[in-house]
């Protein structure tokens, strides 16, 4: 069983109040079984880098944001992005649904290691991120 997570009030991504007009409206869930988090994104036009291919900043906001509530969920405090990685090994397009997960790998006193992904319908991987971040206690 999946928990929605409440999202953040003015956030690009997750922010569903209307705080952030230009918010991406997503909802995030918890899969506490796999100690992960998941967003599920459908892209249209107004997504993409180029005709039909979705901008990689938009996939690295994902990103940040399932890596960032994994670290909320997991620790009960926020944490900020010091490094960011992203492999991109296929585009993501307009009109799928995907499906993105973040979790924790490591951590080590205020620094905590990362990784995230991002699936298609038929669960093949299109890009992986990995960030460390640093807890904000």
């Amino acid at each position: 069983m999946l928990e929605k997570l409440e999202g953040s009030h003015g956030c690009f991504v997750c922010d569903t109040s209307g705080t952030n007009p230009r918010s991406l409206m997503l909802e995030i869930y918890w899969d506490e079984e796999r100690h992960n988090t998941v967003i599920s994104f459908t892209p249209d036009i107004s997504h993409c880098g180029y005709e039909g291919v979705v901008h990689g900043g938009i996939i690295a906001s994902i990103f940040d944001d399932s890596m960032a509530w994994a670290i909320k969920k997991e620790t009960g405090s926020w944490a900020v992005t010091a490094t960011f990685e992203i492999r991109y090994k296929m585009p993501v397009k307009v009109g799928e649904t995907y499906t993105f997960q973040g979790k924790i790998e490591t951590a080590r006193g205020k620094k905590i290691c990362t990784s995230a992904l991002v699936k298609d319908c038929d669960e093949k991987i299109l890009a992986t991120a990995s960030a460390l971040f640093i807890l904000k206690i």
